[in-house]
């Protein structure tokens, strides 16, 4: 006997679409400002005298670093760095190891800032990329069986349809 495993994907759909609603895009805008409450997810990109005074810290040629802004006293950000840009393009990651940069050093600030375009174009290409593989797969659940037939199909062949369900709040 041949068992054919079929899975209803409306539920995984819906719970990817909701996460990436949730999620969102987020990108980082240029600011004038120079004062920024703690948690802020910062950038800044670093000038000449910002590379030479932090390549002890963090290695030379640093264009931009990024990160989380655990303080700032007078005219000193101390960063969580999560991601640092080179000037040849390449980027590395961290783990939110504080570094210390003076206002000085830094040529322009930017803030993350929720991207609703970015975002839209995430759920309009994810919804295409679902609903492309329910047509192509036929995993829409409109098989020819009732429910509660558990004979097999002329041919010997059983289809098993497997549901979720779940309930929001």
């Amino acid at each position: 006997m041949k068992l054919q495993h079929f899975v209803n994907v409306r539920p995984a759909a819906i719970l990817t679409g909701a996460i990436a609603l949730l999620a969102g895009c987020y990108s980082f805008v240029p600011t004038g400002q120079s004062v920024f409450p703690s948690g802020t997810a910062v950038a800044f990109d670093l000038n000449d005298v910002g590379r030479i005074g932090l390549a002890n810290k963090i290695g030379p040629e640093v264009m931009q670093l990024s990160g989380v802004l655990r303080d700032q006293t007078g005219s000193d950000y101390t960063i969580s760095v999560e991601s640092l840009t080179y000037l040849g393009g390449k980027t590395s990651q961290w783990s939110g190891e504080p570094v210390t940069l003076k206002q000085e050093y830094v040529k322009s600030a930017y803030t993350k800032r929720f991207s609703s375009g970015k975002t839209a174009a995430a759920v309009i290409a994810g919804a295409g990329v679902v609903g492309g593989a329910l047509l192509a797969n036929n995993l829409n659940g409109s098989g020819d069986k009732t429910p509660g037939d558990t004979k097999p199909p002329p041919g010997g062949t059983t289809t098993r349809i497997l549901r979720w369900s779940f309930r929001l709040p």
